[in-house]
C-alpha cells in the first residue's frame, strides 16, 4: 500500500526529528503563505538546503477510508497526483510498507524526473488517523531510465477522521529535491503550488463515482474510526 502521491505520496524521518538531532539540518518554524478555498499553505526553510519544505492543510468531504483508498491506489495516481505520469510498486517490504517508483513530468525545458522511495502506512485508531510517510531510497529493482533521479527528502500525509466520520482533515507535507542543474529559486517557484494542487485534486478524486474502498484497509480499520 502506498501514498501515491506523490504521489504521493510521506518519510520515516519527519522534520521534527530532523530538528531534534544535532547531526541533522535545523528547520525554521512553519510560515503561512496563503489560505485559499479552505486550504492553508505553509513553507519553511531548512538550514544547509536551498530547497524549502512545504505543507498544506484542508478538509476533504469524504470519509477517511475513501481518502486513504485514493492515496494508496497506484493505478489512479496519475489522475490526481500533480505531474505524475506513472507509478510502480517495486516490492513490498512489510504489511503496509513498500518501495515505489514514480515518473514525474516536468516543463518542456527540463528533463523529466523519477523517484525511488519507501512508503509506510500507519493506523492510529485512538487519534482516528492514518499516516503515510515516505522518503527516497536506493533499491536494486529501481528501473534504469533517462530521467533525472530526484530525492524525496521526506513527505507525509496525515488523515484525520472528523465530523462523525463524514469528512477527513488532510495534512500533506513534502521536501523534494529534483536534483539536476535546476536553480533552487526555480525549484521553489515550481513547487510552491504543490500543497494547494494536491489537496484540491484529492478533493475532486474522492468524489468520483467509481472510487472503490481498499478492502485491506477496510478490514484493518474495522470499527476503529466509526
Amino acid at each position: 500500500m502506498k501514498r501515491s502521491v506523490v504521489v504521493t505520496i510521506v518519510s520515516c524521518c519527519c522534520l521534527a526529528s530532523l530538528s531534534a538531532q544535532a547531526d541533522k539540518p535545523i528547520v525554521s518554524s512553519w510560515e503561512q503563505v496563503e489560505e485559499v478555498d479552505g486550504i492553508t499553505v505553509y513553507r519553511r526553510d531548512v538550514s544547509g538546503s536551498p530547497i524549502v519544505a512545504l505543507r498544506g492543510e484542508g478538509i476533504v468531504n469524504a470519509p477517511i477510508l475513501r481518502v486513504a483508498s485514493v492515496i494508496v491506489d497506484n493505478k489512479r495516481a496519475p489522475e490526481w497526483v500533480d505531474s505524475v505520469a506513472e507509478v510502480r510498486t517495486l516490492r513490498a517490504t512489510g504489511e503496509a510498507e513498500s518501495v515505489e517508483w514514480d515518473h514525474v513530468k516536468t516543463p518542456f525545458v527540463l528533463k523529466d524526473r523519477d523517484f525511488v522511495f519507501k512508503s509506510k502506512l500507519e493506523l492510529l485508531p485512538q487519534q482516528k488517523q492514518m499516516v503515510l510517510n515516505y522518503h527516497s531510497v536506493s533499491d536494486p529493482l529501481a528501473p534504469v531510465t533517462g530521467y533525472v533521479r530526484g530525492e524525496f527528502v521526506y513527505g507525509k500525509f496525515v488523515m484525520t477522521s472528523i465530523d462523525n466520520g463524514r469528512k477527513t482533515r488532510v495534512l500533506a507535507e513534502l521536501m523534494c529535491d529534483p536534483k539536476g542543474s535546476v536553480a533552487s529559486w526555480l525549484v521553489n517557484l515550481f513547487q510552491k503550488s504543490w500543497p494547494y494542487n494536491t489537496i484540491t485534486s484529492l478533493r475532486r478524486q474522492t468524489q468520483k463515482r467509481d472510487i472503490q474502498e481498499n478492502a485491506r484497509l477496510k478490514v484493518a480499520m474495522g470499527q476503529a474510526y466509526d
